[in-house]
């Protein structure tokens, strides 16, 4: 099994999804880009949350190219600095259905051999989270 289907097999929740984000988000500038330091401080939350073993590192190679995937996305045309519409009515993306998109969709590998999201997937998803979030 390839690194990126087992990926694509564990499990990350939505919540533990945008605490590791938190942790990115916190980290010194220079050191969000160093791969080596992601890790060592998304291992450092995962053992702190109780994870071990071969689960603690698949969670952290899931955990990993899921935000990975998301920064991507985010920086694209697809979602920087609009809203995408249902049927007319526009759906602001806000960061919690992001997370919860990524934390749920499929990881691909782009034309570049890069961890990616297929842009209308992850389109299709955030437009169902957002009306699914309306309706409740």
């Amino acid at each position: 099994m390839g690194i990126l289907e087992k990926a694509n097999r564990t499990q990350v929740s939505p919540e533990l999804l945008g605490e590791a984000m938190e942790i990115y988000a916190n980290m010194p500038p220079e050191d969000r880009s160093v791969l080596d330091a992601r890790l060592i401080r998304v291992f450092d939350f995962l053992r702190a949350k109780g994870f071990t073993g071969r689960r603690e590192a698949d969670l952290a190679a899931a955990v990993n190219f899921r935000l990975t995937a998301l920064a991507r996305i985010v920086q694209s045309s697809l979602i920087q600095g609009r809203t995408l519409s249902d049927r007319g009515n526009p759906i602001p993306e806000q960061a919690d259905v992001l997370v919860e998109a990524a934390a749920k969709e499929t990881l691909v590998e782009d034309d570049d051999g890069c961890v990616a999201f297929d842009a209308g997937s992850f389109e299709r998803r955030i437009v169902q989270l957002a009306r699914s979030r309306r309706q409740a």
